[in-house]
């Protein structure tokens, strides 16, 4: 009877507070749809020559952090595959910590990407719904989301087949 109760009760504040709390954890963009852009707040390392993270070509966004120990494990792969797309890609990876937090960071791990910082808002963090990192998008020259996922499961198969697609 108490059980009943109780859950009846719990039940009776959650129902209500589901959107509240749906609306918190903004929806991840998938394949399809169209980022509204990618908001820097500061370069810190192979800042692109033209200064913008659109470009004109495709970019890889892999949204990290220095705490992140699965996102380190993958600067290997995200290197070898911005060595070999460079010319093709724009490689970025934006942390949502501060320039104070990244910068030391940079000095030991070895990035071949451009790094960013994301706004003191975390804008981009949530124009793209990243509540989980590590976290890999493959943009179109015009922001259209091509693929998202785990940046280890992105091949050079596909960035090939992505850009003689587009």
């Amino acid at each position: 009877m108490i059980r009943t109760t109780c859950t009846i009760f719990i039940l009776a504040i959650l129902i209500p507070l589901s959107p509240m709390m749906a609306q918190q954890q903004p929806r991840t963009l998938v394949a399809g749809d169209t980022a509204r852009g990618i908001f820097i707040g500061a370069w810190l390392k192979n800042t692109p020559a033209s200064g913008k993270a659109l470009d004109g070509r495709p970019v890889v966004l892999e949204f990290w952090s220095t705490w992140c120990k699965p996102c380190i494990a993958a600067f290997p792969h995200i290197n070898e595959l911005a060595d070999a797309f460079s010319d093709r890609y724009q490689f970025i990876s934006i942390s949502q910590e501060s320039r104070r937090t990244v910068e030391p960071f940079l000095e030991k791990h070895d990035m071949h990407t451009a790094v960013a910082v994301d706004t003191e808002q975390g804008t981009t963090h949530k124009v793209f719904g990243v509540w989980a990192i590590p976290r890999t998008f493959v943009l179109s020259p015009v922001g259209i989301v091509l693929w998202t996922g785990h940046p280890t499961k992105l091949s050079a198969e596909m960035l090939v087949r992505f850009v003689e697609g587009s």
